[in-house]
């Protein structure tokens, strides 16, 4: 799909934390699963906090220069976010400031200071501006929702999901070899393992999409559930172990529903044992 170009807009909905100082990006390396020890200016990478038990706390989008590091967040998870860092800080040489004035904000073209989204392969530029320059305020829900990106406060709330429940590690957010931060055990021990359960995936129903928390079935076995709709199409949570077992097509409230797979989601098949071996 071609974009047309728009002026940088305000993403309405969302608040600005900045977390600043000598030790910045050292304590939030720590405590959050992306790894920002390279992110440079002109790149951006989604993030989160997780509970001990590794489930999504809040997730943002990640931006830094110097020693500076910006957290574009969901307002409604602001305060909370903020603190719970300042918990975590301790003595880290790094102020945590939720920032009124700024904004953060999007475009279809790349506009000065802004980054490629990467979870929407480049097409949307985000970015951080001061509040009184920001362009009218226009949502990024459509698109995100069109890519299949799940989206906190639409497909899930706080210390509901993994984060590769809404394949936040497929967008990058998520540093496998960075080493500890919060809920890092658990998470890692899922990948480890081979015990990752549940992707998000895009849906596509040949009449009006049911609601959230519509069971998606295939035959008798549900394979997962809505976790949000718009017209016809619906973004599912679905098992993957049971994905690997259908066909993409399948029945969600008496309709026909088509599923893109990623292949990549899917559990890896099982090693063969080697040959002579009972």
């Amino acid at each position: 799909m071609t974009l047309p170009d728009t002026p940088p807009r305000r993403l309405p909905g969302r608040t600005v934390i900045s977390v600043a100082g000598d030790e910045a990006r050292s304590f939030l390396q720590r405590v959050i699963t992306a790894d920002i020890t390279g992110l440079e200016p002109g790149e951006c990478r989604p993030g989160a906090l997780l509970t001990p038990q590794g489930k999504i706390l809040a997730d943002f989008m990640i931006f830094a220069e110097d020693n500076t590091v910006w957290l574009d967040v969901p307002e409604a998870s602001a305060e909370g976010l903020v603190k719970r860092l300042t918990l975590f800080k301790l003595r880290a040489k790094a102020e945590i400031v939720m920032n009124t004035d700024l904004a953060a904000v999007w475009a279809t073209a790349p506009f000065p200071g802004s980054a490629p989204d990467p979870r929407l392969g480049g097409r949307i530029h985000r970015g951080i501006a001061r509040a009184l320059e920001a362009g009218e305020d226009k949502p990024l829900d459509t698109y995100e929702f069109e890519a299949g990106v799940p989206a906190f406060g639409r497909d899930y709330g706080e210390a509901e999901v993994f984060p590769t429940d809404v394949n936040l590690d497929v967008y990058g957010g998520v540093g496998w070899k960075k080493g500890c931060f919060i809920g890092q055990e658990v998470v890692s021990r899922m990948k480890r393992r081979g015990t990752i359960r549940k992707r998000s995936i895009p849906a596509v129903f040949a009449g009006e999409a049911p609601p959230r928390g519509t069971a998606v079935m295939a035959g008798t076995a549900k394979i997962g559930a809505i976790s949000s709709s718009a017209g016809h199409t619906a973004i599912v949570l679905a098992r993957i172990d049971k994905l690997a077992e259908v066909d993409r097509h399948a029945e969600a409230d008496g309709q026909q529903v088509h599923l893109t797979i990623d292949e990549a989601l899917l559990p890896p098949p099982p090693a063969q044992q080697p040959a002579g071996r009972a």
